[in-house]
This record gives structure tokens, sequence and C-alpha cells, in this order.
């Protein structure tokens, strides 16, 4: 039986090769997309649930009018102290330099003279592991951590240094060859799937042993740690944060006028589940940029999208080609066959289809992954799981498409068959007609989406940011201490170099993190307003051309701009001063108040992304807090300016390694997300529309081939060509302009809601959907051109001999 299932369905394959190929091709690139839009949304699932319990692990958040994720970094183990639900708790931090900038090390294998430049360093309290399943390889758990002179390094940068000797107990030396750190223990790799990275541990026990003693920052008034804990399975997390704000008063001095201020607005210490942080967490001073669940939601609805494109081809042309059938399944079933019987035949075909599609899709992916795999920068590979996917995939698509022609067919009445009826009714027709609009509603609306998110990144891009980020060169200072002491030589040797224009330095630049600090006018300390932070040289507002709204830039000859302010416009109108040039402000520093007066105020200018509305922000002039060194250049002759830059370099700092990076490029990275979901989604609606003209094709050919008598008949009734293009064109012209005016609305109301993430948005004009709809006409006419201008062309005398 289920031979001659095979057979008839290659017979059927082979009978109908042009309608097969659709079908398959159709299937093919249907599932391929949907396959490596699966894989993506796997990626962008997974991150962090490799944790064991991680449904029981959360990070504690601070909420207010400014949310951000760290807080004071005793917090954590007070919570496991105080709280019978939870059941460890952890606090880290990387290591910071000045202005909330990541601090690089250089760690040196003596031995074998090897040396890399580091950033990845987290400082860890010793219950690290108890918290999270990071796998420790050498060394235990339990103990590591509590050592103050050891160093943990990952299971790669023990290759890096090491090679295949043995690491533990070996040394490296950090930014100086006199100072060495044992290595005591070995971690695998933190996986691709984790919110944050590291590739080297050290324990608070040494960090504390360094700070000054006068220091805030492990004390309960600093935040500035990020926080985690492991709650009991079972434990309700919305109750015990409900406990925190009232518990944390014991810790914290809060007056009853702020605690009843916090309640009121809703404001306190949050539990963010730690699966939730990469695709729904938007706070300040995430460890590492994160994902968007809008993201994962448009691509789970192009993939849904696209595999419903392909299954409706199948549809469409199985039910079409029916009449073609017709007398097969009524000689069956007059011989006997039952209609489950039938079914399976049939299903048994689609099957076959899919299977064949899988394995061609198959192939295709081979070709595509690498392609994949840059676009969205994920590691995306065909392991035997993925196999396993894909043709469970492809079967389901084949069930799907074949469910709805089995039972039609199989329910074909025999003695209608044989009597010569035709099958092509009312029904059967219109539901084909509302699977065509689907599909190029469905094409449409990709079309709109992917338009629009390149619309507004190109706005982005293109927008005035307030400032020149053109031909800025930026180069971190990895070693503070060595370039500190001689800043101004450094910088007056570099502005010597020609195609050098302008040196300065900063903190902290424009697309990265910036330190927030309270601020507040002198007069009105009850008006406290959070600013960003950035420590300036003098000349850091030439190299960006940033304009004065009023008052001046610091000037090298007046000392006391030392303790003198520059505020952007933002903070002046946050600070409620209407003339802000020589009014008196303060700067609280972590506990530690530095007063001056504001010789002048900056235009506004957008140094975070157009995700966020311009913030205050203060600048300050303090030479050992530099984390960059920003050259505005003459690039005509790069290559010999970038050498000349380098040579000086390091001739103030030969220990790390020199780098530099573009300004532009840093602001671009911003968008980096948007982009490449952009490039995906642009692609992924390419397929859509492909896979929507197949199908388009395949109805047409059959349908023109039911209308070769009507159209011989008119012509010799005397249709002249034009009204006949007109005749065959019209009806599918109709459902695709139907299409467009049903999807439109619906592109517009998900756009809508994706640009309010930016506050600064492009509008979205009536051209872009009706560019959309011309675009799916003028793909449609072309689709239907060839078969159109064959049948207008048909002779009547050959089609009509017969009658």
């Amino acid at each position: 039986m289920f031979r001659n299932y095979l057979i008839t369905s290659f017979r059927s394959l082979l009978k109908n090769v042009n309608y097969s190929l659709i079908n398959i091709g159709g299937l093919t690139l249907g599932i391929t997309c949907v396959f490596l839009i699966v894989q993506y949304l796997r990626t962008e699932l997974a991150y962090d649930r490799f944790h064991d319990g991680a449904e029981n692990i959360y990070r504690i958040t601070w909420e207010n009018q400014n949310p951000q994720t760290r807080v004071p970094h005793p917090m954590a183990q007070a919570m496991a102290n105080d709280f019978p639900e939870v059941e460890s708790a952890v606090s880290l931090t990387p290591l910071w330099g000045p202005g909330l900038t990541r601090q690089t090390f250089s760690f040196r294998n003596i031995e074998k003279n090897i040396q890399y430049d580091e950033t990845n360093v987290l400082a860890v309290d010793s219950n690290f592991f108890k918290v999270f399943s990071f796998e420790l390889l050498k060394g235990d758990p339990s103990t590591v951590l509590k050592r103050p002179d050891g160093l943990l390094i990952s299971e790669s940068t023990a290759k890096r240094y090491f090679g295949t000797d043995e690491p533990i107990g070996k040394f490296l030396s950090v930014n100086d060859d006199r100072n060495t750190i044992e290595v005591i223990g070995v971690f695998r790799d933190v996986p691709a799937q984790s919110h944050f990275h590291f590739d080297f541990l050290v324990s608070y026990v040494h960090e504390k042993a360094d700070e000054d003693p006068d220091s805030e920052f492990y004390t309960w008034k600093d935040f500035g740690h990020y926080n985690y804990i492991r709650l009991k399975p079972g434990t309700d997390a919305k109750a015990l944060e409900a406990k925190i704000l009232p518990w944390v008063r014991k810790y914290i001095d809060l007056t009853p006028e702020e605690f009843r201020y916090l309640e009121a607005n809703h404001y306190g210490f949050r539990l963010q589940p730690i699966t939730d942080i990469h695709l729904t967490s938007v706070l300040r001073w995430e460890l590492e940029p994160n994902g968007n669940i809008d993201y994962v939601y448009m691509m789970s609805a192009a993939a849904i999208l696209i595999l419903v494109i392909a299954c409706i081809n199948f549809i469409n042309l199985s039910t079409a080609q029916s009449s073609g059938r017709a007398k097969e399944i009524g000689i069956r079933k007059s011989l006997g066959a039952f209609r489950t019987q039938l079914i399976t035949q049939f299903t048994g075909e689609s099957m076959l289809v899919a299977l064949l599609a899988t394995f061609l899709s198959l192939v295709l992916i081979q070709f595509a992954l690498p392609l994949f795999n840059a676009a969205t920068h994920q590691t995306v590979q065909l392991s035997g799981y993925a196999v396993v996917l894909l043709v469970g995939l492809g079967l389901t698509a084949g069930l799907l498409a074949g469910l709805y022609p089995s039972l039609f067919l199989s329910g074909i009445k025999p003695a209608a068959v044989l009597k010569g009826k035709g099958l092509q009714g009312p029904r059967g027709t219109g539901l084909r007609k509302v699977f065509t609009v689907f599909q190029f509603s469905a094409s449409m609306i990709l079309i709109c989406v992917s338009v629009i998110i390149y619309q507004q990144l190109n706005a982005v891009e293109n927008r005035g940011l307030g400032f020149n980020r053109e031909e800025v060169l930026v180069i971190p200072i990895k070693n503070r201490h060595a370039i500190a002491p001689h800043q101004d030589e450094l910088h007056t040797e570099l502005a010597k170099i020609a195609g050098v224009k302008e040196v300065s330095a900063a903190s902290n630049i424009p697309g990265k993190s910036f330190n927030q600090q309270t601020i507040f006018a002198d007069s009105d300390p009850q008006q406290r307003v959070d600013a960003s932070e950035i420590a300036v040289s003098y000349d850091l507002l030439k190299v960006l051309d940033i304009p004065l709204a009023s008052g001046r830039n610091f000037l090298r000859e007046n000392a006391a701009d030392e303790n003198s302010f520059l505020i952007n416009e933002t903070a002046a109108q946050s600070l409620n001063l209407n003339q802000p040039v020589g009014k008196t402000i303060v700067l609280d520093r972590d506990g530690d108040a530095l007063k001056g007066n504001v010789i002048g105020v900056v235009k506004d200018f957008h140094y975070q992304s157009f995700h966020q509305a311009v913030q205050p922000l203060i600048f300050t002039v303090r030479k050992a807090n530099f984390n960059y060194v920003l050259v505005k250049l003459n690039t005509k002759d790069f290559p010999k300016t970038l050498a000349a830059i380098t040579s000086t370099w390091k001739k103030f700092d030969s220990r790390f390694g020199f780098e530099f990076s573009f300004l532009s490029d840093t602001l671009n990275e911003q968008y980096a997300e948007e982009k490449k979901i952009a490039q995906v989604l642009i692609t992924f609606s390419v397929v859509a529309i492909l896979i929507a003209c197949f199908g388009l094709l395949g109805i047409a050919a059959l349908t023109f081939q039911n209308r070769t008598k009507e159209v011989s008949v008119r012509k010799v009734l005397g249709a002249g060509f034009g009204d006949l293009i007109f005749l065959l064109v019209k009806d599918f012209t109709t459902l695709v302009l139907f299409a467009v005016v049903i999807a439109a609305p619906l592109a517009w109301w998900i756009m809508n809601d994706w640009l309010q993430h930016f506050t600064y948005r492009v509008g979205m004009s009536p051209l872009v959907f009706v560019g959309a709809g011309v675009l799916l006409l003028v793909v449609a006419w072309a689709t239907l051109g060839y078969l159109t201008l064959k049948l207008a062309r048909v002779n009547p005398a050959t089609t009509l001999k017969s009658e």
C-alpha cells in the first residue's frame, strides 16, 4: 500500500512539473527563512537560562525617575542575612576607571613574554559561584574567592597566556612587572547567552584592601554595585520586593518625607528576573548592551507570516489543480476507496513535497548561514539537533499545507465527476482569493516595517547631534599613571603633527556611559538634579565644535577655572536658572561636595543615543581623570598622520598597546542592534514577496488556462489586445489593492509602537505605504506579464476548432 502511494505521488509530481517546482521552491524558501529565524529566536530567548534554577535568580535594581542597575554593595548580603526567602546573594562590579569607564589592565606572562591589554575584569563576592552556575574547572568554588592574593581566569585566557602549561600557581604581572598576582582558579568561558561576560575574576577582599579608608564605595551610601540574589524555590518575588523599602530603612537613613515620597511614586528597590534582563531591561549602566523584546516579536511574526505564505501557495495550487485529478478520485471512490485512504495519499504527497523542500533547504542553509551569522552577529551552526529541528519544521509545514487540500480532494463526489460536472465552484475560488490577499498583505507589512526601520536609522545617523563627530580620532588612555603627569606635554607633541588640527582629552565620550552625580544651585539646595559628569581638558569644545549658548569656555591661564563648571542648557533649565552664568552650584560627587561658579552654558548636544532625550550635563576640569584623548584630524593623508600619532604616543606609554577608533563609529555602534534587524527583515521581506509571487504565478497559470476559450471567443467577437490585457490582470490587481488597503493600517500600528522607543523619531509618511503598494503592484504585474501576453495572443482558430 505504501509503495503504491509513493509511486502515485511521484507520478503526480512529474505530471505537473511546473507546479511541483513552484510548490517545492516556495516551501524551500519558507522553511529556510523560518529555520534561520527560529535559530535567532532560540539564541535571544536563551539568555541566562544556563544557570541552574535560573528562574530563582534576581538582580536588585533601583527604581526612581531615573532608574538604574546599581545599588549599595552591602545590600545583597544583608538580604541573605535578614530574609529567610533568600538562599544566597552576591555583589559584583567591573573595575572602573574615572567617569565610570572600564579600567584597562596590562597582563603579562613574564616567562613567555606574552602580554595583552584586558578590560573584562570583575570584582566579586566569595558567594559568586553559589548564585551563578559558571563552571569552575580548577579550584574550589567555596574558598577560591576568599583569597585576597589570587586571580581567576577563563579557560581561553589560560590558553592565551600559558598555552598547554598548567596555569594554577603561575603568576601574571599587572601593569608593571614588579606587580604580580597568582592564578588560583580557571573557569569555563562564559556562555555567549549571558547578559554579562568576564575573563578575569578578583575577590572583593583584594579590592577592599586597596581602598581608601575614607571612601564610601563599599558602604550603604554608594549606589555603585550590581547585586544579585538567589531565592528559595517557590518564593513569591513580588511579595519579597514589597518588603524591601521598609526593611532598608534600618540601613539607609531615609527621612519620613523621603520615605513617603518614594512610596507615593512607587519608587524603591525592584527584583528583576535574570532571564528578563537581556530582552526587557533598559536601565542606566547595564553591564552590556541588551537586546530588545520588540525585535523578538517582529522576527516571530516574520517567521509565522513567511511559513503561512509558503503553506498557502501549496493549498492554493493543490485545490486549483483539483479538476485535473477529479476523474482519478472519482474512479478510486467508485472502485471502493475510502476517504481516509485518499486523505492518507494526498497528505503523503504533501509530506513528500515537504521532504524534498527540506532537503533543498538544508543545502540552501549551508550557503545562507555565514551571511546570516554576519548580519545578526550570532554563531548559528547546522548541528545534529538543528537538522532534526529542520526536518520537523519541514514535516510540520507539509502537514499544515497538505491538510486542507487532502480534505478538499477526498471529499469530491464521484457521481458528479463522472457525469462531467466541474469542481471549481465559487467557494473554492473565493478561498483562494482570500489566501492571495493574505499573502500580499503579509508582504506589504514586512516591506513597510523594513522601510520605516531603515528610515529611522538613517535619520538617526544623519540627524544633527549638536557637535561635529567627523574626523575625530579617539585614543583610550590605558595607562593613566604614565600619561596623566605628562598630559600637557603629550597634547603639545600631538598638536605638532601635520594633519592634526586640535587635541583634547575627556573622561567620557559621546556614545559611551557617563557617571551620574547630583547637582544643585547653592541658592536652592532642595532642587537637586541628576546630571551626567564629564571631566575635560581645555580644548574639547573646539575638537567637537560644541557651541556656547552663553558665557565662556575654560581658560588655561585662569587657575580659578579648575573650580568652575560648564553646564548644558538642559541642566540650567532643570536647576531653574534663568541666567546661570555667574551662579554658584554644588556638585555632590559621592558625598564629596565641590562648589563652583558656572562660567558658561553649552548648547544642548546629543551625547547619548536618540533613544533618550538630552539629559543634564556638567563639565569639570580634572587632568587626572581623563580616559580618552580626542584628536581632530585632517584625514587627507591619514596613514602618515596615524603613524606619527602612534609613534608619539608610545613615547609616553610603552607598556600598553596603542588603540584608536573614530568617534563616528562609536556613535553608530549604539544602533547596531537595529541595523542588523533591519538587514534581516529586509532580506526576509524580499523572500516573502518572492514566495507570494511563486503562488501568484501558479494560480494565474491555472486560472488563465481555464479562461483560454473565453479569451478566444472575445477575440472572435472583436475584443482588442488592450481589452484582453485589462480583463486578465484586473482581478489580480484588485486582490493586490485590497491587500494593500488591509495591510497599511496594521503596518502603521506596528511601527508607531516601535518608534515610541526613540525620543527623536521620523514621521511615517504616507509615501511609504503608497510606495510599498505600488511596488507590490509592479511585482504582481511583472509576475503575470508573460502569461498575460501569451494568452492575449492566442490564436482563436486553434482553441475553438474542436467546438
